[in-house]
């Protein structure tokens, strides 16, 4: 299901001394089966609403769009900074509501990144996601291996929504700089069967 909202160009800008994005990267976070009807809502009206609200394009993968063994679905988010995370606090909400979490206690939140970026989300002796942690205020867990069938790594957020979602913004920054260095490319944030 793959909805948008009134087409807004990204907003391109200098990012540490370069004139302009290379991409803009998107957001990528694993649904629970049971979670997506609370994300899409009837005949994807949730999902519409999420991208109205925030002007970011939300799609959920369908059958196919994964690996078979995967039976969580991707959710992507692709926008400005700004609506991406508009749209992934509102997904994280959804979560929140569904797992009962209350506002100010710990949820968890799964997000992908490709492999060949992890080494960087680390850092040297883990100084980079460390830095994400002290920042946000999120506890974060790498996952040491792909996901089954993927090039993609997973990467747990466990805290309150807003640390959650500045954590996510935080990677998904650090990915950002890797696409604008040419280090990552839009294939990189595609499934692709057999890649494996």
């Amino acid at each position: 299901l793959k909805l948008a909202a009134p087409t807004r160009r990204p907003r391109l800008g200098a990012r540490r001394g370069l004139d302009r994005m290379n991409f803009p990267v998107p957001w990528r976070a694993l649904l629970p089966l049971d979670a997506v009807p609370v994300v899409t809502g009837e005949d994807g009206r949730t999902l519409r609403e999420i991208c109205d609200a925030t002007g970011a394009m939300v799609a959920v993968s369908m059958d196919g769009d994964t690996p078979a063994t995967l039976s969580d679905k991707i959710c992507t988010v692709s926008g400005s900074i700004e609506q991406k995370e508009a749209a992934c606090r509102r997904i994280v909400d959804k979560l929140r509501g569904l797992q009962e979490v209350a506002d100010q206690e710990p949820g968890v939140f799964v997000i992908i990144v490709p492999s060949n970026a992890a080494p960087m989300v680390v850092g040297t002796r883990g100084a980079q996601i460390k830095e994400v942690i002290e920042l946000s205020g999120a506890e974060i867990s790498v996952g040491k291996e792909n996901i089954i069938g993927m090039l993609d790594q997973p990467i747990g957020i466990t805290g309150t929504g807003g640390q959650v979602v500045s954590a996510v913004s935080k990677i998904n920054a650090i990915l950002q700089d890797l696409a604008d260095r040419g280090r990552l490319q839009p294939s990189d944030f595609k499934y692709r069967p057999g890649a494996v």
